[in-house]
């Protein structure tokens, strides 16, 4: 599924405060054309009272208020993506302003009123929640934020069993290995035929990177490792006793190891590069690997602090705390 580009630069360009007064319109709601009135469709922002003066708090009204001015009983508005995807991907960039608990609600509250007002506005609205934070070839791509979506979903008792299945098991995998709970422990193969635990492995930070060395994107996602010599510094570092600052674990999780043996002289020696024997970790679900390659970042303890993020985000990160 592709990311409509113009719709995306739209999110990128418009800051919060941009955000906070962007997508207001004209206050008249009906012209004329041929002697017949016509509806005048817009997005219209709400006003956020004066009380609220900085940008977090304006975010925080605005999360349970935006939609407050929009018809969801008009579905022609499903077919005009400048006006209503435009409103959605700027309602996204509200999201990282605003505590999680109040962001629950606002999801909940928004998708409530679209499935009161009609089935296919509602389902227009969780196609574009999936689009843009479900699919791996989205750059505003956040689990954290689909949840509650896949939540409200799986519990209204107007959405059919049926229509229920595939966010069921969505959300299934996407609890599993969440940001701050401990990693799923598996066993992971070496060249050698050594046999050695995830949980085995003692660093500040443990790099997991699902990954086929033959695909495209996974070449791409190496270079671009490799070039980064502050990663490479760490991998490198003198450990602190028998505890490494960082450790890069590649997991090769698909069957064709004759593929996979194929690259070994080529990966970085700083690596450690296995496979996963027998397909455990896709088998019984042990990891969401609906894509690769596919970033963890784990703490000591193993635990998630990184789930499915570009590498920039893994490296900021750790440039900002080692």
């Amino acid at each position: 599924m592709k990311i409509n580009k113009l719709i995306y630069a739209g999110f990128v360009a418009v800051s919060l405060l941009a955000v906070l007064s962007a997508c207001s319109s004209s206050p008249k709601d009906k012209g004329k054309k041929e002697g017949k009135e016509v509806k005048i469709r817009s997005f219209q922002i709400p006003e956020v009272p004066s009380v609220y003066t900085d940008p977090r708090s304006q975010a925080k009204y605005l999360i349970t208020r935006y939609w407050d001015k929009f018809d969801f009983a008009d579905t022609a508005l499903i077919r005009m993506p400048e006006i209503t995807e435009q409103a959605f991907v700027n309602y996204l960039q509200l999201f990282p302003y605003v505590p999680y608990p109040d962001l629950e609600k606002g999801i909940t509250g928004m998708l409530e009123q679209a499935l009161t007002a009609d089935t296919l506005m509602f389902a227009h609205f969780t196609e574009l929640y999936a689009k843009y934070l479900y699919d791996p070839n989205s750059p505003m791509l956040s689990e954290e934020y689909y949840i509650p979506v896949l939540q409200y979903i799986t519990a209204s008792e107007r959405v059919s069993e049926i229509d229920k299945m595939r966010p069921a098991f969505r959300l299934e995998m996407a609890l599993k290995n969440r940001q701050g709970s401990m990693a799923t422990d598996f066993t992971y193969t070496l060249p050698s035929g050594k046999k050695e635990k995830l949980s085995g492995i003692t660093s500040d930070y443990t790099i997991l990177f699902f990954n086929n060395p033959d695909c495209d994107a996974c070449r791409t996602i190496k270079a671009e490792v490799e070039s980064s010599g502050f990663v490479k510094s760490l991998l490198n570092a003198n450990p602190r006793g028998k505890q490494k600052r960082l450790v890069f674990l590649s997991v090769f999780p698909d069957p064709e190891l004759d593929v996979w043996r194929k690259f070994l002289p080529v990966q970085p020696k700083e690596w450690i590069c296995a496979y996963d024997d027998g397909q455990v970790i896709t088998k019984e679900r042990l990891y969401d690997l609906r894509a690769i390659p596919t970033f963890y970042l784990l703490d000591k303890d193993k635990k998630v602090v990184l789930k499915d993020v570009p590498f920039r985000v893994i490296e900021s990160y750790l440039g900002q705390r080692m």
